[in-house]
């Protein structure tokens, strides 16, 4: 069992912002980007400093897969920032510092639970 402290990103706002101009990530601390419905999720590293690994989930939220994604090298237009997007419909998607699955070993088909 592997435990993570997650700032939930639930509103437009919040999930616009993402993590921004964030200069570190903790191998304990993640973002959990929570959508109303099962949908094609896409995201991109605009004003992201740091590497990424996001996790895609399912309404019961089961890992369905998981892509690294990379901060530009310099300033670049945001048209021509690369787009990381889920293959299938997801409900939830998780950024952790780059790595963080296989570091944890958490496979596709895992299912993460909510702790208060």
């Amino acid at each position: 069992k592997v435990e993570l402290t997650v700032q939930i990103a639930e509103t437009f706002e919040q999930r616009a912002h993402g993590l921004m101009n964030r200069p570190h990530l903790a191998d304990t601390e993640g973002m959990l980007f929570v959508s109303e419905e099962e949908t094609f999720q896409s995201f991109w590293m605009k004003n992201t400093l740091i590497p990424l690994s996001i996790g895609f989930f399912d309404k019961n939220r089961k890992l369905l897969e998981v892509l690294d994604m990379q901060p530009p090298l310099g300033p670049v237009e945001d048209s021509h920032l690369p787009s990381y997007r889920s293959s299938q419909p997801a409900k939830y998607a998780l950024e952790v510092s780059l790595g963080w699955f296989k570091r944890k070993n958490i496979a596709i088909g895992s299912v993460f639970e909510f702790k208060k």
